[in-house]
């Protein structure tokens, strides 16, 4: 799979490397500044660009435009290329200069997320390195090294392999809720959500597995879920669309049923999520 052209001067450096994060809602977000313009940026594995800036906040020179993109909501964006961003910083790393680099407008995110929102940190960024995401301590560390680096003094409760289809960012697995077949897709970037057809819903509901959650009656808890190795869990406070998951075509997925697995299943975990190696570790908090 092909390296990113966009903001190569945006990568990580040194053998292990720890950001703080800072979560609202469910969405992990690295603190930064852009020409002098404070906010977050969101650390989002969903984001394949190293580093895309948001310039509905953020006023930018030049550019052109890239294409169309899309959030998995499903609204639509104009992609831009700017030939030249000075003064980024991301955690206390700074970039006096990064050149050819993506931004979009976001103000969708920052009216329903965060109004000091400043982008989106992906994958090109720690190409390289395995991520281990640590909700409770609020950190993410990156290593360079393997097994033997990130699991060291950690009690791990299950690997899970993973495929890749389309994207080097999108980690696929087979899963299974009850006795039907899905395909889940790990975000960092969301809570999680299923899509099914009606009749898939209707069944899982009568099965006893989509009920409605205790605590949010507009959402539902989604029990008897079951990795191939075995391993169970279940989520609470999901919604689930009967429409098409937009990103499907994207990341390569043909199946059916589709569970994408965010904050609600990786906050029960500390998580590592080695590209390298093609598997997800779930450690104890």
């Amino acid at each position: 799979m092909p390296k990113s052209a966009y903001a190569p001067e945006v990568r990580l450096h040194g053998d292990q490397v720890t950001l703080p994060i800072h979560m609202v809602r469910e969405y992990p977000f690295v603190e930064g500044e852009v020409d002098g313009v404070k906010g977050k940026f969101m650390l989002d594995t969903g984001t394949g660009e190293g580093l895309i800036i948001n310039d509905h906040r953020v006023t930018l020179e030049g550019g052109t435009v890239l294409g169309k993109g899309f959030f998995g909501s499903g609204q639509t964006y104009e992609k831009r290329l700017r030939p030249s961003v000075k003064d980024i910083r991301l955690g206390e790393m700074t970039f006096p200069e990064v050149t050819q680099v993506q931004s979009q407008d976001t103000q969708l995110q920052e009216e329903h997320i965060t109004p000091d929102f400043l982008g989106f940190i992906g994958y090109w960024f720690w190409d390289g390195y395995a991520l281990k995401l640590d909700y409770k301590q609020s950190r993410a560390t990156f290593y360079r090294g393997g097994p033997d680096d990130y699991l060291r003094g950690e009690q791990v409760v299950a690997a899970l392999p993973f495929e890749l289809r389309k994207l080097p960012n999108n980690p696929v697995m087979h899963i299974k809720v009850g006795s039907t077949d899905f395909a889940a897709v790990f975000d960092t970037g969301q809570y999680g959500l299923m899509f099914v057809d009606q009749d898939t819903l209707n069944r899982l509901k009568k099965e006893g597995l989509i009920t409605p959650d205790k605590n949010n009656g507009e959402k539902v808890t989604v029990t008897g879920i079951r990795f191939d190795n075995g391993l169970t869990a279940t989520i609470p406070a999901m919604d689930v669309s009967t429409k098409p998951f937009v990103a499907a075509k994207p990341i390569g997925l043909t199946e059916k049923n589709i569970l994408t697995l965010g904050y609600g299943f990786l906050s029960q975990y500390k998580t590592v999520w080695d590209f390298k190696r093609k598997t997800i570790y779930l450690l104890r908090p």
